[in-house]
């Protein structure tokens, strides 16, 4: 999809695509980036004026590609660089806690509780661990802008109090990684509904050497985002023209419906998407108000966006996540075995909840061609036992694409 067609020239948009045609980002990343930038920047006083629900600016953004092809990370920092002279970013690990507490204290300052994530590795955020396991739903619930929010905090703080939220989210991973975060429930509690899965594997094109960039070419950008957010900013509330209300209308009356989890779900807030998408870009060309033009560039986009999502988390996302989860828990038990390795039968015997006989032993025999474990027999009496011992590789591993795309063609 060429997203410059999307977009005028001489504005913020086309010029920040402008500025990123120097390095290998995906075009779709470049263009959603700056979508992010113009919802941060204008804040929670900006809205579209939809009578009695209100849409507002607030972006969660992930960007998903394997490590390394699309510079990911590139794409991240580059609009992290022109957006935090206007506000605060966070760019670190966050524990859902110290997001409570950050939005009370914001509040407490400032009079609104307003975060901005921008951070290249979504484990940063949604990692692992035992208690960063609720942020899905926390930031499920920050994404409607509550006018009051509170919660119950802790015995030496006491109430948490957060006004007028605000919260905008940046962040990218890798497919298979996501298949391991974004499990069924994560899905079915509302979070992939809110967030948009930027899915591309193509940069714009190879740049073996890039070109210097003008002198001045980013204070020039910086420049001209602000002055795109201010003028919205003193506005406040974004129309809708009859034009465009009668094709946001009809695109609302003939709109595909699915069943599955993933769609279902993300069509529930589609309207939603849809009129923030259209929102920013009547910001971005300086009419501030949505255009019959703005609903129809903005419903390819979301589309498009919805379709490549589909790849990630629709069909047999439940049967992936499964094989994610057990893969996960194979490399965890021979981690923890150590140089002694671990015997089949006692492997088996771990996570037979995740993998039946067969399936574990494709994945053993897929894991030994990579590298990742050594097999060897050892002599118990008459019978022989075969162990499998981690190698270093295992410990690169987290959840190795590779691996999956082979264990799904094989089990």
């Amino acid at each position: 999809m060429n997203y410059n067609k999307f977009v005028p020239k001489d504005t913020f948009i086309s010029e920040y695509m402008e500025y990123m045609s120097y390095v290998e980002t995906a075009e779709s990343y470049d263009f959603w980036c700056a979508l992010w930038a113009i919802g941060t920047g204008v804040g929670r006083g900006v809205y579209v004026d939809r009578p009695n629900s209100p849409v507002y600016c607030n972006w969660y953004i992930i960007l998903a590609a394997e490590a390394g092809t699309t510079r990911k990370s590139t794409a991240i920092s580059s609009i992290l660089s022109i957006v935090a002279g206007v506000d605060s970013i966070l760019t670190g690990k966050t524990s859902p806690e110290s997001l409570e507490l950050y939005l009370h204290d914001s509040t407490a300052k400032g009079g609104t509780a307003r975060a901005h994530f921008a951070v290249s590795e979504l484990v940063t955020i949604l990692g692992r661990e035992g208690y960063m396991s609720t942020m899905p739903g926390l930031l499920t619930d920050l994404y409607d802008c509550q006018e009051l929010r509170t919660s119950p905090g802790t015995l030496q703080m006491g109430e948490l109090v957060q006004k007028e939220v605000y919260v905008t989210f940046l962040s990218a991973s890798t497919p298979s990684w996501l298949v391991t975060a974004i499990n069924p429930s994560v899905i079915e509690g509302g979070f992939t509904s809110r967030v948009i899965f930027v899915v591309d594997d193509a940069r714009k094109r190879a740049i073996p050497w890039p070109r210097a960039r003008d002198e001045g070419a980013r204070e020039r950008l910086v420049n001209r985002f602000t002055s795109t957010i201010e003028p919205a900013r003193e506005q406040g509330a974004i129309n809708i023209s009859k034009g465009g209300l009668k094709k946001f209308t009809n695109w609302y009356n003939t709109r595909a419906s699915h069943t599955d989890p993933f769609r279902s779900g993300f069509e529930a807030r589609e309207d939603d998407h849809l009129l923030r998408i259209a929102s920013c870009l009547a910001i971005n060309d300086g009419s501030r108000e949505i255009s019959s033009r703005h609903i129809g560039y903005g419903s390819k986009v979301i589309a498009e966006a919805k379709s490549r999502a589909n790849t990630l988390f629709g069909g047999d996302f439940s049967y992936h996540a499964k094989l994610v989860s057990a893969i996960e828990r194979v490399r965890d038990v021979l981690l923890a075995a150590g140089s002694n390795g671990v015997m089949h039968n006692d492997l088996h015997s771990k996570v037979q909840r995740n993998l039946d006989a067969q399936e574990l032993k494709t994945l053993m025999t897929i894991m030994h061609e990579c590298g990742m474990i050594q097999i060897f027999k050892v002599k118990k009496g008459r019978s022989t036992a075969t162990y499998y011992r981690a190698t270093r590789a295992i410990e690169k591993f987290g959840v190795s694409s590779e691996v999956l795309a082979r264990l799904n063609v094989e089990v």
